[in-house]
């Protein structure tokens, strides 16, 4: 073998392996990729138990006293920082661009009337929905306006 077919040979191996190394390069992108998308499921779980709290507080009038809005407000700071990593991670909250109702990003929950808005379209957003990159992590629950 003359050293041009053995610098060749050589080549061939180094574009083969390099070929394998950007494949399993890959392969680990995207499993890092599907656990990280995974933890931020659970750090929605974590938010809607915030959610949940906020929304008891309200509803059973615990948010009158001096004491207890201070607590409430570190709650919330809580919350948002909770947001702000998600956000960071690439989760963003599901938006319904011009009211209208897409079936892929949320599920109804219920209906209302609503003259001055189209049959059919987001009256209200119950529980916000989130995605990461093109992947729904928790649909929204949205209330549609039904006139008739």
């Amino acid at each position: 073998m003359s050293k041009f077919d053995s610098i060749r040979e050589e080549i061939k191996r180094l574009y083969e392996d390099n070929i394998r190394l950007n494949n399993w390069i890959s392969t680990q992108e995207q499993s890092n990729d599907s656990q990280v998308g995974e933890i931020c499921k659970d750090f929605l779980q974590v938010l809607e138990s915030f959610e949940w709290a906020e929304a008891t507080i309200h509803e059973r009038g615990l948010d009158q006293s001096k004491i207890s809005t201070s607590a409430i407000a570190r709650m919330l700071t809580a919350k948002a920082k909770l947001l702000e990593v998600l956000e960071s991670y690439g989760v963003h909250k599901i938006e319904f661009p011009d009211g209208v109702f897409d079936a892929a990003k949320g599920k109804i929950v219920g209906t209302v009337a609503d003259e001055e808005k189209a049959e059919g379209s987001v009256a209200a957003i119950k529980r916000d929905g989130f995605y990461r990159k093109d992947k729904l992590l928790r649909p929204a629950e949205v209330l549609v306006v039904k006139n008739s």
